[in-house]
């Protein structure tokens, strides 16, 4: 073995030591979780909003919204996931889309990447500076407080499992279906070690469909794979992780009546400073969408001709 090869296997031992023997405090977990809190009964649920994962992609979910807004198509529920749980929440508490737009584009990773190498057994970031971020610009502290039903996903590390919650404090939902493995730090909530949404289901149309929703609208953000041949290990373990989501979130929306993908080309998790691109992707892909979900609302008596 090369020097050179030596001295990068002894940094990484150093670190992956210091990172698992760090003085950050342990879960606590009971061997069986309490059920999670019961959601209010719903009405008729005729149209579902999914909105899928994607990091700063999500700024497009903004864009759909209002072209559904301006269609007057009826959302009676929305189901959120990572991002998608974000801007879904934001957008239950009475937030326009525009409005929703100004709000985020103050937003920087930085902002976000809460990075405390002391705290770093679990995830590098701590997920305090987003929970600063949704204190300040959502009204409502419990699900029940929301203008309209929310329910946010989250994967459950020890059932291996995902979760959907649609009652009880909601800002602690939000962080545990924001939660990316590695960068964001586990939420424990609910007697449950919670974690991105995405890992389980990056479009949980399956979700939404159990609430009876006459039509089920899925928004996924995952991207096209880049005609690039990988080069190196990181750039192999990158593809596949890419080849993964994209299949992933393929078998996920299958259920979906009406599906809308927007076009955002390279557009990376943590690209925050294209917000204006995301969001005219997110109106123009529901432009798209449009005359194929009114036809449908209408067939099924559910919107006027």
């Amino acid at each position: 073995m090369t020097p050179i090869c030596l001295r990068f296997f002894s940094l990484f031992f150093l670190l992956s030591s210091y990172l698992l023997c760090g003085c950050d405090t342990r879960f606590e977990l009971p061997l069986e979780p309490s059920p999670l809190p019961e959601c209010a009964p719903l009405t008729e649920v005729r149209v579902a909003l999914v909105l899928g994962g994607g990091g700063a992609r999500g700024v497009s979910h903004l864009g759909v919204l209002e072209e559904l807004e301006k269609a007057f198509i009826p959302i009676d529920a929305i189901v959120g996931c990572s991002a998608g749980s974000i801007v879904g929440a934001l957008y239950a508490d009475g937030h326009s889309p525009k409005e929703l737009v100004k709000a985020l584009k103050t937003l920087r990773k930085w902002d976000v990447l809460d990075i405390h190498l002391c705290k770093c057994r679990y995830g590098i970031a701590q997920g305090l500076s987003l929970e600063r971020f949704l204190k300040k610009h959502l009204k409502s502290r419990c699900f029940s407080d929301l203008l309209f039903p929310f329910y946010a996903v989250a994967t459950d590390l020890v059932a291996g499992e995902l979760v959907t919650i649609g009652a009880g404090p909601l800002i602690p939902a939000i962080r545990a279906s924001s939660a990316i493995p590695l960068i964001f730090r586990p939420v424990l909530l609910h007697e449950r070690m919670l974690v991105d949404g995405a890992v389980a289901d990056p479009v949980p149309v399956k979700s939404a469909k159990a609430l009876g929703a006459k039509i089920v609208v899925a928004v996924d953000l995952s991207e096209l794979l880049p005609q690039t041949c990988p080069n190196n290990l990181f750039s192999v373990a990158a593809r596949s992780a890419e080849l993964k989501f994209l299949l992933q979130s393929e078998s996920c929306v299958q259920g979906a009546d009406i599906v809308i993908r927007p076009e955002l080309g390279t557009l990376g998790m943590f690209d925050t400073h294209r917000h204006d691109f995301a969001y005219e992707a997110g109106k123009v892909a529901a432009k798209k969408a449009l005359p194929k979900l009114i036809d449908l609302l209408c067939e099924k008596g559910l919107m006027e001709p």
